[in-house]
């Protein structure tokens, strides 16, 4: 396949602006890279969310091959609509803090690609993907509507309102209310169209659960909302999924499988030829899953596969083949996650790749496809800090790389095999889209080419504890060479990814995050050497990798943060005195623990919305790593840094949003107030209108400005 190489512009490096206000006000210099790659059923139609200019505000585009045009659809960023203004419009002061809108969330394409159906603000749009009319409004209502899908053939249109389907007959207008679900019962969580348009499958979560409040004080007056939220130790909510004619009926409850209706599972996925059904089910434990397969018509269900993990199961990706006879899915069984393909109605399973290599899902990429004779993968074969495609026959035959590029490269086949959508990215161009080698978008801002990017060197050192390799990147400063000795020490600072189970080691511009990439952009611009890691338990690396938190998060993990530090040391022109730290999320509980429980290797950090007692953490990603409080308090307690707090020695500053509702405010006001008792010098900052991940540019500038001041205070 060829590939165009990517097109650097000619300008002076000079010219780059370095300031907060610069780097973080909108349009961002890396633009608004396309979104939701969606191919149409039949003929050859991309869909995808973008914005050339680099806005948050993503519309809708669609692009054919055959003509290599690309079409935009929609216009509804400027469009103003009193009738569905929210309580934040109403209130004066709230309306000074809104954040920017992102856009249309998604949008459902339909079988022929002719149209792409979508919800924005509540209410109902169609758009033609030739772009030859502007997008048809199809309500305008008070009550919320959401989800629409449009049936094969296009003639009628499935949405939710009010948590019940409704189907509206586009030839004549007729509105159909579909579900009839009781108070009691609960709501429609989601729903989709069998492939013959005959029939729904819908999923329904119950109301029982946990109900939290979220304050905000940025009002007239202080409200505060509830949302679903559950805690560790807490029971998976109850889910149900059901088959409904498209016309309405009686439902068909489908068996949830031997472990009954509190298990994580999801959208079952239609068989091809509508007859079955394709669910995965996680045992309440996490310790074990299974892949179900329904009878539509019935609802019995049959466990074709099972697998179990002493520690906890990694999440399998699944899906049909062609002619519904087979399923595919992942399997990190053998240490690391593989392709596996399975007769429907059971039986033993084929393992289709092996290697000490993985194929996982991740943010930035796709699940693999089963198009025609082939499956079409992206995976770290060639190494963990890249992603190349491959196709591969379900018999583990005919295995062909199908790109070649360094960095990041993945493709999206059109379901005919005749067309490859790509996202591409290297460590000097952010993600774009291209296909069948033409170029179709330019997300990066005119700007983007003026700044010198730091040098990325990609190493690997032993972790502190057991030795393990653990692989990592250096941001370096520029002229600066780590093995030239005699140049001034200088500092550093070491970048801790979020999530945990994420992966930051990569060959691409933005790293997993491009808001917190730049960051560390900024700082060897100012002269640190900046040391990111793929720490115990991220993505990418194994089974045992990702497991060897189990029961003690920060730990193992630690210490190879830790590793890092004498890794730096070995390099002889490195600072170890002047050590920083910082991370969000999973990034700032381990900087927390990083600066309590080994108070003497830095010298400053910055923790970020951080986990700093995980029994206020949600259930199902403490379950895994975790099990619960009662089951093991211990591991608890050596996993929460709200435990440690008192052995902190260095200079600490806390950072976080008011209405997060993921890391809720209450981890940094309790370990705040514990600071406080101990009698520990210690800074923070909180955003009042923010939730876990930053988005309004005030914030992000003075949040940046202060970390940045808080190292040059203390490690210069």
């Amino acid at each position: 396949m060829k590939w165009f190489a990517f097109l650097a512009a000619a300008v002076s490096l000079g010219a780059a602006d370095w300031s907060f206000s610069a780097l973080y006000k909108r349009p961002f210099l890396w633009g608004q890279p396309p979104e939701r790659l969606t191919w149409s059923r039949e003929g050859h139609t991309l869909v995808f969310l973008w914005n050339p200019e680099g806005k948050t505000f993503r519309e809708l585009y669609a692009y054919r091959p055959e003509t290599k045009q690309l079409v935009r659809l929609t216009n509804l960023e400027n469009e103003k609509d009193e009738f569905n203004d929210d309580e934040s419009d109403k209130d004066e002061r709230l309306r000074r803090y809104k954040a920017p809108s992102t856009g249309i969330p998604s949008f459902h394409l339909s079988r022929d690609g002719a149209e792409a159906a979508f919800a924005w603000r509540g209410d109902l749009y169609i758009a033609s993907t030739d772009g030859s009319r502007p997008p048809f409004r199809l309500t305008r209502t008070k009550e919320s509507e959401s989800a629409p899908q449009l049936a094969p053939g296009r003639q009628r249109l499935a949405f939710l309102r009010g948590g019940q389907i409704y189907v509206q007959e586009r030839a004549t207008g007729r509105l159909s209310q579909i579900t009839e679900l009781a108070a009691a019962d609960g709501t429609v969580s989601g729903f989709e169209w069998s492939p013959d348009g005959k029939r729904f499958v819908y999923t329904v979560r119950r109301k029982s659960g946990r109900q939290l409040l979220l304050p905000n004080y940025s009002g007239r007056f202080v409200t505060a909302r509830s949302f679903p939220r559950t805690v560790a130790g807490d029971e998976p909510n109850e889910t149900a999924a059901f088959v409904i004619p498209a016309e309405g009926g009686k439902p068909v409850a489908v068996e949830p499988g031997p472990w009954g209706a509190r298990v994580a599972g999801g959208m079952p996925e239609w068989s091809p030829d509508a007859s079955k059904l394709l669910g995965r089910a996680v045992h309440p434990s996490m310790k074990k899953q299974q892949l179900l397969v329904t009878d539509a018509a019935t609802g019995k269900s049959k466990a074709i596969w099972e697998e179990a993990d002493p520690k906890w199961v990694d999440a399998t990706s699944f899906g049909w083949s062609p002619d519904s006879r087979q399923v595919f899915f992942l399997s990190d069984r053998d240490g690391f996650s593989h392709l596996c393909v399975l007769p429907a109605e059971g039986g033993t399973p084929t393992q289709v790749t092996r290697g000490t290599w993985e194929i996982h899902p991740e943010t930035f990429s796709w699940a693999p496809q089963w198009v025609g004779e082939y499956l079409y993968y992206a995976s770290t074969e060639a190494a963990p800090s890249e992603r190349q495609s491959y196709r591969i026959r379900p018999d583990g035959s005919g295995k062909q790389k199908l790109s070649s590029r360094e960095g990041l490269n993945l493709g999206l086949v059109s379901e005919d095999g005749q067309h490859t959508a790509w996202m591409l990215a290297d460590l000097k161009n952010p993600f774009d889209l291209w296909v069948d080698g033409e170029r179709v978008t330019r997300s990066a801002r005119p700007e983007f080419a003026q700044y010198e990017w730091p040098e990325t060197r990609f190493v690997s050192f032993p972790s502190k504890g057991d030795g393990k390799p653990v692989a990592a990147k250096l941001l370096l400063p520029s002229g600066y060479r780590p093995e030239d000795k005699s140049q001034p020490p200088r500092p550093a600072v070491f970048f801790i990814h979020g999530s945990g189970y994420a992966t930051s080691v990569l060959k691409q511009w933005g790293s997993y995050n491009e808001v917190r990439y730049l960051f560390n952009c900024y700082l060897a611009h100012k002269g640190y050497v900046v040391l990111d890691m793929d720490y115990r338990g991220s993505s990418g690396y194994g089974r045992d990798w990702r497991t060897d938190v189990y029961l003690h998060l920060g730990g193992k993990d630690l210490e190879d943060v830790l590793g890092g530090v004498d890794y730096l040391r070995s390099l002889g022109n490195i600072d170890t005195r002047r050590l920083g730290i910082w991370g969000i999320s999973y990034g700032g509980f381990m900087t927390n623990m990083a600066m309590f429980l080994a108070p003497d290797a830095f010298r400053a950090g910055a923790s970020w919305a951080a986990v700093n007692d995980w029994e206020n953490y949600n259930s199902f990603y403490t379950a895994q790593r975790l099990t619960t409080p009662k089951e093991n308090p211990e591991a608890y307690r050596r996993s929460s840094p709200i435990h440690f707090s008192s052995q902190l020695k260095s200079k600490l500053l806390i950072v976080h949003g008011m209405v997060d509702n993921n890391v809720l405010f209450q981890d940094a006001v309790q370990l705040t107030e514990k600071l406080i008792q101990e009698g520990k010098d210690f800074s923070h900052i909180y955003y009042p209108e923010e939730s876990h991940s930053f988005v309004r540019e005030e914030t992000l500038i003075d949040a940046y400005r202060r970390t940045a001041e808080w190292f040059d205070a203390h490690l210069k």
